[in-house]
């Protein structure tokens, strides 16, 4: 049985306890201890808190002054850890040229063709609108295809679509981006999301890119479909800055389980991380174009 296994069926004699700041399970039956996951998104947490070695290849790197770890993990490692194999990019917001540095790793990894940007969450909660507040930076360029200039600027069609959240649509954001890429003839699928971490240091302060798609919801425990390239068909891009962090992952007290917490000037930092992500988007999709140029796309 796997750790994985082990906490999903956590009722059957299974206790734990806080040490610092890692939660040790203690299954009876097996009669050892295990590392519990907290929850969160993030690569760089999940791999320490299950004290493992995560990756097939490690690469830590700067790029326009930004730091950034760029992290591979292999079939072996996924199963520990409970992540999808694939390519995970932490970059940290602290200093250089974020928007550049994002913009660079984007380029790297995106294929070319049509591509379908969608934007996740509810745009009436600030920490859950990080993805429809980035579409607003992100210029739609599709339906300009047969201007005359189009091919001589070297333009690439973008999509863009809001998904919002199953609760107000009552579809699967998965399945509603999944259908709005066949029908734009997407060979590229990149979603822009809210996302939890479970260290406060993070919050609103790493931005994590990964080719293995996203299960909108997850961060908050609400797992929805995935949306990955098994489920799309195409290859799937994922974006997303940790906004919220359970509260029983800061303090021990009784009261916490159940709550999630948020900087306090999230509006801010949602803002400001949006701008970021949706400018780095549309310079990797459109390279050619200058930032007045993107600007001037742009239909508010």
């Amino acid at each position: 049985m796997h750790l994985l296994d082990l906490i999903r069926y956590s009722q059957y004699n299974i206790l734990y306890h806080t040490r610092g700041k890692k939660a040790i399970l203690f299954c009876k039956f097996f009669e050892k201890k295990v590392i519990f996951i907290k929850r969160t998104d993030l690569i760089c947490e999940n791999a320490v808190l299950n004290d493992c070695s995560y990756s097939s290849r490690v690469h830590s790197g700067e790029m326009s002054g930004t730091r950034y770890t760029d992290i591979s993990v292999d079939e072996e490692s996924a199963e520990s850890i409970g992540l999808a194999v694939g390519r995970y990019i932490t970059v940290y917001t602290d200093k250089g040229d974020v928007r550049a540095c994002v913009s660079g790793l984007l380029k790297d990894m995106i294929p070319s063709g049509t591509a379908l940007v969608a934007g996740l969450g509810n745009e009436n909660i600030c920490s859950d609108s990080l993805g429809t507040k980035a579409l607003g930076f992100i210029p739609a360029t599709a339906h300009l295809s047969e201007c005359k200039d189009f091919s001589d600027l070297g333009m690439r069609k973008v999509c863009v679509v809001e998904a919002g959240v199953t609760g107000k649509t009552g579809i699967e954001s998965s399945t509603r981006i999944t259908s709005e890429a066949v029908c734009a003839g997407a060979e590229l699928i990149i979603v822009i999301d809210s996302l939890a971490c479970s260290e406060p240091e993070r919050l609103c302060s790493v931005i994590q890119i990964t080719d293995t798609g996203i299960s909108p919801g997850s961060g908050v425990g609400n797992d929805r479909r995935a949306l990955n390239k098994e489920t799309a068909g195409v290859p799937v891009i994922a974006i997303g800055v940790p906004t919220v962090i359970d509260l029983d992952c800061i303090t021990d007290a009784p009261f916490a389980k159940g709550f999630m917490v948020t900087p306090r000037n999230i509006d801010v930092s949602v803002h400001r991380l949006a701008g970021i992500i949706g400018r780095a988007v549309s310079t990797a999709l459109n390279p050619n174009l200058t930032d007045d140029e993107i600007r001037s796309l742009i239909i508010y």
